[in-house]
């Protein structure tokens, strides 16, 4: 990309940010008179173990199979006590059968066996199940031992799931380091299932298994990439073609999570593909913008696979960062030197759900600690007043609407902020007038 071209492309952000700006006012103050209105307050929720009535928010439900429930940030304790408050009314009272996290897919099964009576200490279950340091985070602890207590109650027959969708072997500093546990999963189960059959496929595969993470990838040789997409390919129609013999040797589960993980497999190795060398100052680079939009789509493939799991009568809640939920493109703040804007999770689950999805977003005029820089919707949201509360904008129209149909700023870590369209990226807002840390590590 050339200096102009970038020239061009920051400008063209500014520009969109300026505009965002200048047509929030003429809506503004229709917006929040309507918001005043229309706000249905949310009751405290202390734990999961206490629970709360959420019937405020079930009414806005519908029949949707699947809920996306965005979070402003990570670490914050609103947000996660209510997403787990509200997955056991979900759970209790609109027969909600699973929950899906931002973590990865493949780590996730530790989690997801646990929570249906396996063995283990939840603490070191969730140390290892929990990718990003999620399991430093009490509210997750909790959620997964409420998961478990209720399935192990007899009274219970249908049991209750937890799934990670996010891309696997995910580290901090973007290398990727235990991608490998995807395609090792897969070779051990094929090993154990069907050795004989599988043994051609596992010996072409194993030469790559230590160059499988984002830097040693980068070293392959075209060809070397090549041979290693066919191989997991074939890997891949192995599972499907052997799927009676591979399911009679070994369980419907077992055979449908290692044949995710070779999927795992291929979305990683579509991220490599993409993945430019890291800027050494940790600043996004123009062509950046492939990597988010291949883990948004991988994110969104995995959710549905877990939707699937969960058979036709199945209903899933979905917890992401806003920035992963939303039904939009990624525009604004640090994204703004992309050179085209990523498709988030939301659009690839809209497009496959239909009405059948519904998201809500998450939003605080405060960050975790100290004083943040909201954008226009949490200034907005921020004047309707009260507590925390419920909007269902789906509803609006006139001035509302029009304010709401504009690009408008939400801010994102509290550190930047996206432009989004509020009307299409969400259908209901959620508001918390502060937050607070998570609490200290178990």
């Amino acid at each position: 990309m050339t200096v102009l071209c970038r020239i061009g492309v920051a400008l063209a952000a500014l520009l969109s940010t300026l505009s965002a700006a200048a047509v929030a006012a003429p809506y503004d103050a229709a917006f929040i008179a309507w918001a005043k209105a229309q706000a249905v307050p949310l009751p405290a929720c202390a734990s999961i173990r206490e629970g709360a009535d959420y019937r405020a928010i079930a009414a806005s439900l519908g029949r949707a199979r699947v809920v996306a429930l965005g979070e402003p940030v990570h670490g914050a304790h609103e947000p996660l006590t209510l997403r787990n408050c509200l997955f056991r009314y979900l759970v209790e009272e609109q027969g909600f059968t699973a929950i899906a996290l931002e973590s990865g897919l493949h780590e996730s099964r530790r989690l997801h066996d646990y929570a249906a009576g396996g063995a283990g200490d939840a603490r070191e279950i969730a140390r290892n199940g929990f990718t990003w340091g999620f399991w430093r985070y009490p509210e997750n602890i909790e959620l997964l031992e409420w998961i478990r207590a209720y399935n192990l109650d007899s009274a219970h027959d249908r049991k209750v799931a937890i799934y990670g969708i996010d891309v696997s072997g995910g580290d901090a500093d973007g290398a990727w380091a235990r991608a490998r546990v995807t395609l090792d999963e897969a070779l051990d189960y094929l090993a154990r299932a069907e050795p004989t059959r599988s043994a051609p496929l596992r010996e072409n595969i194993e030469p790559f298994l230590g160059r499988f993470s984002a830097p040693a990838y980068r070293a392959l040789t075209e060809r070397e990439r090549a041979e290693l997409r066919r191989s997991v390919a074939q890997l891949l129609r192995f599972f499907d073609t052997r799927r009676p013999a591979l399911v009679a040797a070994s369980s419907r589960e077992d055979y449908d999570w290692a044949r995710q993980n070779v999927v795992a497999a291929q979305q990683l190795q579509v991220l490599f593909d993409v993945s430019d060398v890291p800027d050494p100052a940790g600043r996004l680079l123009p062509g950046d913008y492939r990597a988010d939009a291949a883990r948004d789509k991988a994110m969104a493939a995995n959710a549905l696979w877990a939707l699937g799991q969960e058979g036709p009568t199945g209903r899933l809640l979905v917890f992401a960062h806003n920035g992963h939920i939303m039904n939009a493109y990624t525009r604004g703040g640090i994204w703004a030197v992309y050179e085209l804007a990523p498709a988030a999770m939301g659009i690839h689950l809209r497009h496959s759900l239909g009405q059948g999805l519904l998201i809500v977003g998450t939003s605080s005029p405060t960050r975790v600690e100290g004083a943040g820089e909201p954008g226009t919707i949490e200034r907005a949201l921020a004047r309707v007043g009260g507590q925390r509360f419920l909007l269902d904008i789906r509803s609006a129209s006139g001035g509302p609407a029009g304010w709401l149909n504009d690009k408008q700023s939400i801010s994102v870590n509290y550190t930047t902020e996206s432009l989004v369209t509020p009307m299409r990226a969400f259908d209901l807002l959620l508001f918390f007038p502060l937050l607070t840390p998570s609490s200290s590590p178990p």
